[in-house]
């Protein structure tokens, strides 16, 4: 149900979902984003928070294991972004209690309106404003030290790079295999490079290390970075729920190419969705030939590099 001071017919927004939770005595049914990236799914982490908070408990949530169209490993933890959160205390699997009913859930998250950032848009359906724009991701201490220990030989500052993805620059591209290479080659001797994402799910191999397998090891290694910079995908949500600077680069192109195949009437919208307003975005356009993003990210990185000391 909807906090009680909403108005503006906010009952007609969701109803399935919102039905479905009642239906089983959970407090919030998730989509669990069947098909999609793993990023669709982390954005309503924050509406849970935001549901606990609003509530002055913690929070049951009926969801499924995640299914994101590529990214999942073997042993992958079905519900790895819900794991430590103290916001949940309790998760039920909709695919075991009623498959076909949360099929719908999962399918109703396409009807919601896009008319500001993701996170913005789910907790709107729910009567509430989000405290921070960003995913709400928690790590255990375990987590964090084995990412210290995997990069320990790695020369600080750290930088994680993310050069794949769906929506990634494909063979050809100027970010899809050579400025990579140019932006390690120009700050190599003041920092240290690492990647993530994996070579068999079509992501670039840059020839560096890339310890993380499974999405609690990226999250992990994402924490103990000092700069992230990828395309938009789910690393890219999951350093800025983790409050990293983010470079995040938006190769238009692909974003049509991924966008249309859902509906064309998302494409004017994927800025004002998926990009968040703290983060250095860089739309990558076909009229660029890289040259110019290459210097707007290198500015950003040095800028960003140069905070993490005193300069005495």
């Amino acid at each position: 149900m909807c906090p009680k001071n909403s108005a503006g017919g906010l009952e007609r927004v969701l109803p399935i979902s919102k039905s479905f939770a009642a239906r089983y005595g959970a407090d919030l049914a998730i989509p669990n984003c069947q098909g999609s990236g793993v990023g669709n799914a982390l954005v309503y982490t924050r509406l849970v928070e935001e549901w606990a908070r609003h509530l002055g408990r913690p929070v049951k949530i009926i969801t499924a294991p995640l299914a994101p169209s590529v990214g999942c490993v073997v042993n992958e933890d079905p519900f790895a972004i819900w794991r430590n959160n103290p916001f949940v205390w309790k998760i039920l699997d909709g695919e075991e209690i009623d498959p076909a009913g949360f099929r719908l859930v999962d399918q109703e998250r396409k009807t919601l309106i896009q008319v500001n950032h993701i996170i913005e848009n789910i907790c709107f359906a729910y009567g509430l404003k989000p405290r921070r724009l960003q995913p709400s991701i928690f790590l255990t201490q375990n987590e964090i030290q084995w990412a210290l220990n995997e990069t320990r030989e790695l020369k600080r500052p750290l930088v994680c790079l993310h050069p794949g993805g769906t929506s990634g620059s494909k063979p050809g591209a100027p970010w899809h295999h050579t400025y990579w290479h140019h932006l390690i080659e120009k700050f190599n001797r003041i920092a240290g490079f690492f990647q993530i994402g994996r070579p068999e799910f079509g992501d670039q191999d840059l020839e560096l290390a890339h310890p993380g397998k499974t999405l609690r090891e990226l999250m992990a290694l994402i924490s103990i970075s000092d700069v992230f910079i990828g395309f938009d995908s789910s690393p890219m949500n999951i350093a800025t729920g983790l409050e990293k600077p983010v470079i995040a680069l938006f190769d238009m192109k692909q974003k049509y190419d991924c966008e249309s195949r859902y509906d064309e009437l998302n494409i004017p919208s994927v800025m004002l969705r998926w990009a968040y307003p703290q983060n250095h975005n860089f739309g990558l356009m076909p009229n660029d030939n890289g040259d110019a993003a290459l210097a707007f990210v290198c500015h950003a990185l040095k800028t960003e590099l140069a905070s993490l000391t005193y300069n005495i």
